[in-house]
């Protein structure tokens, strides 16, 4: 008689278990039926706010050429290490000055029906300077170009602290996502209930500028900044009721 309590002890467990299983699984069912009874609208808005950027980044370089691969560098490395002085010299922050790349190729000679020989080295060094005074832009470039730079990359329009426009890009998405809902809703004899999820994300694209040039450039030279435009995006599930 002792095997058979146990036994019946254990089916007790079993069926315990099972019910316990059962029940979570029968309340996701219930709650899986009322969502797919409730009437829900999805929509999307955009939020732009345009404002004048206030850092200007220039991309500069230099190129030299020599016999050897050390000579090409070292020829770099001197012209390279003159604009940054001179950029410091000129106010701009060591934090604001940063290498951007360091390039070594070798130039082959151009016979096409013997074996191509190295006839020199092509160095190539890059900085970038972060200008935060967007009027003095202009003439660092300049200084830059005296002091050796031979190529300039780029210039690149930013923004030093973005998070205020693009809050405020932000809060223009979410307000025009609940308009859109309050709206969407009435014409089709709904009302919002609740907002059951939201998503909202904003970014500021920086504007760049290519200008590319292998020779001095005339002094003065000017930047002009123009503006930005701050866009953000929000994505938002509402809950409607009939009216």
């Amino acid at each position: 008689m002792r095997p058979i309590v146990k036994l019946a002890a254990v089916l007790a467990i079993v069926a315990a278990a099972q019910l316990s299983l059962a029940a979570p699984a029968l309340a996701q069912i219930q709650n899986s039926d009322a969502a797919f009874r409730t009437t829900t609208l999805n929509l999307s808005s955009q939020g732009e706010v345009r404002i004048k950027p206030d850092i200007v980044i220039l991309s500069l370089g230099v190129s030299t050429e020599a016999a050897t691969a050390q000579a090409a560098t070292a020829a770099a490395s001197q012209k390279v290490n003159a604009v940054v002085q001179a950029l410091r010299a000129a106010g701009v922050a060591q934090k604001d000055i940063q290498t951007q790349y360091v390039q070594l190729t070798p130039r082959y000679s151009d016979q096409s029906n013997a074996a191509r020989q190295i006839v020199a080295h092509q160095a190539f060094s890059a900085v970038t300077a972060t200008v935060r005074d967007m009027d003095r832009a202009g003439p660092l470039l300049d200084l830059a170009v005296a002091a050796g730079a031979n190529q300039v990359q780029g210039v690149r329009f930013g923004l030093a602290d973005p998070s205020i426009p693009e809050r405020q890009a932000r809060d223009q998405a979410l307000h025009a996502l609940q308009d859109q809902a309050a709206q969407v809703a009435g014409v089709l004899g709904y009302r919002v209930v609740r907002l059951v999820s939201v998503n909202a994300q904003a970014y500021s694209t920086p504007v760049t500028v290519e200008r590319r040039i292998a020779e001095p450039m005339a002094a003065g030279a000017r930047i002009e900044p123009g503006e930005l435009t701050v866009r953000a995006g929000a994505n938002g599930v509402f809950e409607l009721a009939p009216r």
